[in-house]
This record gives structure tokens, C-alpha cells and sequence, in this order.
């Protein structure tokens, strides 16, 4: 019996990943360099943060452009809502007539974010470091692009999702890329994007959770699918397996791209050439499409003429899986 097969994780090896700093300033790294995730590879003078004000607001005291308001100085008023500056910054009149409020210019610290080679300077304030990688393929994905640490929550319990995000939100979170768990409802999704989370991984989203991400511009990402599906068993110990590591989020192509030390090989993988239909066998770890068990993983127990006996643990029995109801999972 053949049947598609679908990779959900690949290891890559050399892959060019490209570091950029978010404006010109110096690179402080040479061409054939080794680098580690937390190297320090630029530096430049950067407004972190941007308030975009609303469409009614009027300022106070706004004599120039880049007129400087220090933290909780009043920057003018939204009809009758007093704006006060949320940190140190510069107010900004743009051409449509709205304002911008950005932070006051910092010390922004580009960081290699993996082991690797650098294989070449780009115009000054970009780097391409080769690296090995794993990358994890995302069921759907907003078309965005974010790298940061990747914080891993505890799987699966929903209650104790918002009591962690609120918890860690009190520190860091914009910078960071949150595994939620193997569910994410729209409210935690909402409280992420208030706490400021840069990025959003989880098994499953609702159609209504993945357009508000959309909406919201976070990076947002999915392993199993829509619905309340788990994340897949080999996905989510890799992910507990490298908390805190830095991560690449690329949502055009679809994956979450994880570096891995020079000591952890990886076998080079032909992105030109994947393995799209294989033999069924007894042992191989498939993914089920049917209900009531749809976005389940288990193990082949026996092929049957049209269909496979799937088992999801040794405790359980196995169950009939009617083709096409299933696919391989390839994990290389």
C-alpha cells in the first residue's frame, strides 16, 4: 500500500542564515569567523519601540519635529483621553497628518543567534552565517519573519497557559517566541499581543484565532492544524529539548528554523528532491486525518488491503484508518 508521506522535521546542514541589524551601524565581525548563538556580531543606535498615535490626537507643547517628551510627560490628547509618553522619546508629525511617538535611540546589540561560519559581510550591516539546523514544518503560518529565544510552556494543560504567559509577561516577552501549548484560544492569543510577545507557536489554532493573528501582525505559527489537535510527539520534544535557545521564525516558507551545535550533526537533506509517497509498513509512525481522531500520530500495527490499524499507545487498541485518511510521517 503506498500513501503520501508529509515531513515534519528536517535536519539541514550549512544553511545560510542572514543576520541584520535594523539600521546601518558597525559590524564587529570578519568574514570566515566561528560564532556561537550569543556572540555579539554588531552594534547600531536604534528606536526599539513605536507608538502610532490616534487619527484625533493633538500634541502639547509640539514647537519641532523630534520635539523631545521625557516618560509620563504629557504628549497631548485623543478628544477628551489624555496620552501621556510611555517612555523616554521623540514625537514625530508624518505626512497623512497622524503622529509617532519613538523611543529615545539605544544601543541595539546584534547577536549571531547560532554556530556557525560567517560566510560573507552584506553592505555593511548584514552578516551570512552558515549553520546547521533543524527545521520544523508549520501547518500554517502568518507570512511573517521574527527571530528571538524561544521560552517552551508546559504541555498540554490549558488552565495553566494564562497563569504562565502572565507570569513570564511581567519580565522580558517582546523578543522572545512562546510555545503555548498544544492549544491556543484567541484570548490567550490577545493577551500575548498586549504583553507585547514577539512570536506565537502552538499545535492548533481556530480559524478565528489564526485571522485575529493575522490582523495583529505577530508572528504566529501551528504544528498539527485547526481545530484542538495536539502537538505531534517528535515536535514538541524537540521544542522541550532547546528552551531558551535562539529560533528563527520564517512564516513565507513555513517553518521554525532551530540552530544546533557543531557536536549534534545533522545529515544534509536535498530541498529539491523530498520523499513524496512510500511503501506502508508495519512500525511507521503515521499521521490520521479521520475522526475521531483527526491530527493524531501513532504507530502502524498492521496494513490491511485499503486501510492500516493505527495505535496510538500501548495501552490502547489499535484502530482502522481508511485511506486516504492518513499520512507518513518522515521525521529526518
Amino acid at each position: 500500500m503506498l500513501a503520501p508521506v508529509v515531513t515534519k522535521v528536517l535536519n539541514s546542514k550549512e544553511v545560510l542564515i542572514e543576520r541584520v541589524m535594523p539600521v546601518p551601524g558597525q559590524l564587529i565581525v570578519t568574514e570566515n569567523a566561528t560564532v556561537v548563538p550569543f556572540d555579539h556580531i554588531g552594534v547600531c543606535n536604534f528606536s526599539q519601540k513605536l507608538l502610532k498615535l490616534p487619527k484625533h490626537f493633538r500634541p502639547a507643547h509640539f514647537k519641532k519635529p523630534g520635539q523631545f517628551y521625557y516618560t509620563n510627560n504629557l504628549l497631548g490628547k485623543n478628544r477628551r483621553s489624555v496620552i501621556s509618553a510611555p517612555y523616554n522619546g521623540h514625537l514625530y508629525a508624518m505626512p497623512d497628518g497622524d503622529f509617532e511617538f519613538r523611543e529615545d535611540p539605544k544601543k541595539y546589540t546584534l547577536l549571531s543567534g547560532v554556530w556557525g561560519k560567517v560566510a560573507k559581510i552584506v553592505d555593511k550591516n548584514a552578516v551570512l552565517i552558515k549553520a546547521d539546523t533543524k527545521d520544523i514544518n508549520l501547518v500554517a503560518a502568518t507570512k511573517s519573519y521574527f527571530a528571538g529565544e524561544l521560552v517552551v510552556f508546559p504541555n498540554p494543560s490549558h488552565l495553566l497557559e494564562k497563569f504562565y504567559l502572565e507570569g513570564f509577561a511581567s519580565g522580558a516577552s517582546d523578543g522572545k517566541i512562546i510555545y503555548v501549548g498544544n492549544h491556543v484560544s484567541l484570548s490567550l492569543l490577545k493577551d500575548a499581543v498586549k504583553y507585547g510577545v514577539g512570536g506565537i507557536v502552538a499545535g492548533s489554532a481556530d480559524t478565528e484565532t489564526y485571522r485575529f493573528a493575522v490582523s495583529s501582525g505577530v508572528s504566529f505559527g501551528i504544528f498539527g492544524g485547526f481545530g484542538d489537535i495536539a502537538t505531534p510527539d517528535e515536535v514538541y520534544t524537540i521544542l522541550n529539548n532547546v528552551p531558551n535557545r535562539y529560533v528563527f521564525f520564517q512564516g513565507e516558507r513555513n517553518l521554525l528554523r532551530i540552530p544546533m551545535p557543531p557536536e549534534q550533526e545533522v545529515s544534509s537533506i536535498e530541498p529539491n528532491n523530498p520523499k513524496i509517497i512510500a511503501e506502508v509498513e508495519k512500525g511507521m509512525r503515521v499521521l490520521v486525518l479521520q475522526r475521531p481522531y483527526f491530527g493524531k500520530s501513532g504507530v502502524v500495527d498492521r496494513v490491511a488491503e485499503s486501510s492500516i490499524f493505527v495505535r496510538f499507545s500501548i495501552n490502547e487498541n489499535p484502530v482502522e484508518v481508511r485511506l486516504p485518511n492518513f499520512f507518513i510521517l518522515n521525521n529526518l
